[in-house]
């Protein structure tokens, strides 16, 4: 760590440390990053898993575009329990650069890591300058190469795995950016010289502040982790509590009252959006994790963290809360007494170590948002929630090679450069192999199992891929039944094993399991819409109607909801409703082909025959390979007379499907209007050929006979 001297710590007033042909200034920086970027690369041959990917960018409409409905959508939602409109902003450059190909988000993650490992390396430079005065004129390199050692500490742990290969947590890296940048202007504002022209660094740090808390709110105790810089390394602040209120510590505190306003403003956005999404759930909170159970928790948290960062092993997409936890076992007490081990040594060696009981401030505050006192999500503890937190832990061991490199003669000083590489590269190793573990879904949860059988959530986040990508119902429903087994108020597991034993045919089973989900979930609208589906399949029409418009109370712009009940409102004899469902199912997603279909056959039987052309031409551009809207938009067109038109829609659908019966019926009548009789009969012959009971074709055949 950085060796006690009288030297200045302000990075602007002392002349920065030379590295051989000046390294320094941008080539190691850049090393660190393409380091980082290396060690992570497999993720571009990652796809999207099934763990938030698909809700966030799979199924969601709302981020694919820079229009003002986007944007305004971007900064407006708590879409899944989250304020970050300037994630949502890059996932919407994504989109226009890549469209939905996952390398392209996989790409801007690894690209953003790049720059922050290079941002932590010139921060790490910073705070280590303190330690680096006494160095002799021969080795002031060893400051660089102890930032470098630091920032590839950070940038290659496989800690950091989750946060950087993960398409969804592109919040982490992004957010981390403006972290990073917000510390390094602080400290070159609190470097600058008195009465010093120009817009103050200050500015800028709490201007890169609110970006980072528009990423993720994840930073919200930044004021206290710049508080902590105050005290040591920056020592603005005196160490005598007595001192604290005098007129220069008062002009540190009023400086962060900006920040605390920001940080105050994004808890309670981030607040607000886990209660308004039910992600926090207080029931929950008050029957099964009462305040001794977080309180210990919060302690395992900081001891897993900490024990992960030094022996990254076992490491997990998921380590889920237990149904019935038990928080005060051996497996959870050991690390908040390991924990509290740490803070009295911390304590006692304050005075000759100051930076250690600095550091351990700085992790206990970035991780107190997320160490589940107020308990959040299946989960106790996270990867990603280490991004900022363990910075501390590398600018340490950082600090520490600086030492030994300023103690060590010429055989020492090369067996500690070696080590330090050595670790780097086994790091590095590491993260390659995690990211290969987010290859897809089934390798991921697959990995899950393999280390927690009792994973409720991994069982049924299998069953769903086993389910939705592979089409295999039947080996899915084991891995669902598992799941309700394991935690019996899984409100997805029943959810997703009613949508197996659809698929399986068993509607009438499927209900049972669809009503139990909406009872544990009765803000979960698929639920209601897919109850709504096996309901409609099995004639149970009524019933259908209240599912459909329960999905649609939950969730107003359902558009596969609308256009289902408009479907249910047809077979109820109502074309006026369903007219109007379809209408708004088309202007919540004008993109379905079969939306654009069913509206413009509604209005044909509403007999608005001309506005049924423009959705009929729409649904075959939208799908150009379906012949039955060909047909349809023929018929459309033969009624209306245009009989070129219709001609050519007829035989574009032969082409595409010449053993539709139907089509070769409509060619008929379109050859009897055209005036050419033998060729109709030829055509209704073909017809009954394909479909020998044809309902109309031999009655057709038998009029021009």
């Amino acid at each position: 760590m950085p060796m006690e001297n009288n030297t200045d710590p302000s990075p602007e007033k002392a002349s920065p440390a030379t590295f051989p042909f000046n390294l320094q200034a941008w080539l190691l920086p850049a090393a660190i990053a393409l380091a980082a970027f290396i060690a992570f690369s497999g993720a571009l041959q990652n796809g999207f898993v099934n763990w938030d990917d698909d809700i966030n960018l799979l199924l969601n409409n709302n981020y694919r575009g820079l229009g003002w409905t986007n944007i305004k959508w971007m900064f407006t939602t708590f879409y899944m329990g989250h304020y970050q409109p300037l994630s949502w902003l890059t996932f919407a450059l994504d989109y226009e650069l890549w469209g939905m190909d996952p390398a392209g988000y996989h790409l801007t993650g690894l690209l953003l890591h790049a720059l922050n490992a290079a941002a932590f390396y010139f921060l790490a430079l910073r705070l280590l300058k303190p330690g680096a005065g006494g160095l002799p004129e021969g080795k002031k390199w060893a400051l660089p190469a102890a930032a470098a050692f630091a920032a590839l500490l950070f940038a290659l742990h496989p800690l950091r795995a989750e946060s950087v290969v993960w398409a969804t947590e592109r919040r982490d890296v992004l957010s981390g950016f403006f972290y990073l940048l917000t510390i390094l202007y602080y400290l070159k504002a609190c470097a600058r010289e008195p009465g010093a022209g120009g817009r103050s660094p200050m500015f800028y740090a709490l201007f890169f502040y609110a970006l980072s808390l528009l990423s993720k709110g994840m930073g919200v105790s930044l004021p206290a982790v710049l508080i902590v810089l105050d005290f040591y390394p920056l020592r603005r602040l005196p160490a005598s509590p007595r001192q604290w209120l005098n007129p220069p510590a008062r002009a540190v505190w009023l400086e962060k009252v900006p920040f605390a306003l920001l940080s105050l403003a994004a808890g309670a956005v981030g607040l607000a959006a886990q209660v308004t999404t039910g992600a926090t759930d207080y029931k929950n909170i008050v029957d099964n994790v009462g305040p001794g159970t977080r309180i210990v928790q919060a302690f395992y948290g900081l001891g897993f963290y900490l024990w992960k960062t030094i022996m990254p092993r076992d490491l997990l997409p998921l380590y889920e809360r237990g149904f019935r936890s038990q928080p005060f076992s051996t497996e959870f007490l050991l690390p908040a007494l390991a924990v509290l081990a740490c803070t009295a040594v911390f304590l006692l060696v304050r005075r000759r170590r100051p930076y250690l009981p600095a550091v351990w401030l700085i992790y206990i505050a970035t991780l107190l948002p997320v160490l589940q006192l107020v308990p959040f999500g299946p989960y106790i503890v996270a990867d990603r929630y280490s991004y900022l937190a363990c910075l501390g832990w590398a600018l340490l061991a950082g600090g520490a090679l600086l030492s030994g490199l300023a103690a060590c003669g010429s055989s020492g000083t090369k067996a500690l450069l070696s080590g330090a590489l050595a670790l780097a590269l086994l790091l590095g190793w590491r993260s390659a192999a995690q990211t290969r573990l987010w290859h897809d879904s089934g390798v991921l949860w697959r990995h899950v199992l393999a280390s927690n059988p009792a994973s409720s959530i991994a069982h049924s986040n299998l069953g769903c891929m086993l389910l939705d990508e592979q089409g295999l119902p039947a080996e899915a429903l084991g891995h669902f039944k598992r799941s309700i087994e394991l935690r019996p108020d899984y409100g997805y597991a029943y959810y997703n094993y009613g949508n197996s034993l659809a698929a399986l045919g068993g509607l009438e089973e499927s209900v049972p399991q669809f009503r139990h989900a909406i009872r544990l979930m009765p803000d979960y609208a698929n639920a209601y819409y897919n109850l709504g589906n096996s309901l409609i399949r099995l004639g149970r029409v009524d019933e259908a109607i209240a599912q459909y418009n329960g999905a649609l109370r939950v969730t107003p712009d359902y558009a596969s909801a609308r256009h289902n009940l408009g479907t249910a409102l047809l077979m109820k004899n109502d074309p006026a409703g369903a007219l109007k469902e379809y209408r708004e199912a088309h202007r919540l997603n004008p993109s379905n082909a079969a939306t654009c279909l069913n509206l413009a056959r509604t209005l044909t039987r509403q007999g608005l025959a001309e506005e049924s052309i423009t959705y009929y031409v729409k649904a075959v551009e939208l799908a150009p390979g379906d012949a039955p809207a060909r047909n349809f938009l023929g018929l459309a067109l033969l009624d209306l007379g245009r009989l070129d038109e219709a001609e050519m829609s007829f035989r574009k659908a032969v082409r595409l499907e010449p053993g539709n019966a139907d089509i070769y019926n409509n060619m008929g009548l379109l050859l009897i209007k055209r005036g050419k009789p033998s060729e109709a009969a030829a055509s209704f012959r073909e017809a009954l050929r394909l479909a020998p009971r044809h309902p109309v074709a031999g009655k057709n055949l038998a009029s021009i006979q």
